[in-house]
């Protein structure tokens, strides 16, 4: 597939989806909650898938995993203390993700006619430069419209989408199994639609909660570390291109 059609059908569904959306509900709260739902329900698969599908090294002690377990507990309590107290911190958390995103969509775009998988992120500034001025540029047009409920969720569904659809595109692309993708998906849209059914006043408030996207920044930002991690970071050359170092789900 070629960066040209890559873009196109990834920027299609989301201008699509945004469309929807408003002709689906015309007033603004309804239409915020159906988004937020619909794209966090898709993102929290996309990190179960991205955390399965992660290589990581072999025999790990209990005690590695159970301090790793503590220590992102403790960073949770952590940052939501932080952001109960400064609010302004969610969009720190957002410039973060949106640099994963627009690095993940020039990587993948990069990868795609060659069926390369992603490799080392490089230090290269020509490589940095778009994902920083993307991630600079979002979130201080988000920070500028935070007033404005709907079209902050325009905004961060649009953002965060582009890069659920990104990756499901090139995923399909290589001949991932549907069966498998439906599977990661299958957790949270369970639960979703457990809280949307049940008892209306529990429901709605853990609802709110677990698909808000302050709450879904936490999750999405310790992606990216965990993602960078595992790619690694290296100087600019031809002899680390095209090195496998993520395997997809």
């Amino acid at each position: 597939m070629s960066p040209l059609c890559f873009r196109s059908v990834t920027a299609g569904v989301v201008a699509a989806f945004l469309g929807a959306s408003h002709l689906a509900f015309r007033e603004a709260d309804a239409r915020v909650a159906a988004q937020y739902l619909f794209v966090i329900t898709l993102g929290y698969g996309h990190l179960i898938g991205a955390a399965l599908g992660a290589r990581h090294p072999p025999g790990r002690p209990f005690l590695v995993r159970a301090f790793t377990a503590v220590t992102i507990a403790t960073g949770f309590a952590l940052y939501a203390e932080a952001v109960a107290a400064w609010p302004w911190l969610v969009f720190v958390w957002l410039a973060l993700s949106v640099w994963h995103i627009t690095e993940n969509d020039v990587a993948l775009a990069r990868a795609l006619p060659s069926g390369a998988l992603l490799g080392p992120l490089e230090r290269a500034a020509s490589r940095n430069m778009l994902p920083l001025a993307a991630a600079v540029a979002v979130a201080a047009a988000v920070f500028a419209v935070s007033d404005d409920p709907g079209l902050f969720a325009d905004i961060f569904s649009a953002a965060t989408l582009f890069h659920l659809v990104g990756w499901l595109v090139s995923l399909i692309a290589r001949g991932a199994s549907p069966l498998r993708l439906f599977a990661l998906h299958a957790p949270p849209c369970l639960l979703c639609a457990l809280l949307l059914f049940g008892p209306a006043d529990a429901a709605a408030w853990l609802r709110d909660w677990l698909f808000s996207p302050a709450l879904y920044l936490y999750w999405s930002c310790l992606h990216v570390v965990h993602t960078v991690f595992l790619r690694g970071i290296v100087s600019p050359g031809p002899a680390q291109r095209g090195v496998v170092v993520l395997r997809l789900p």
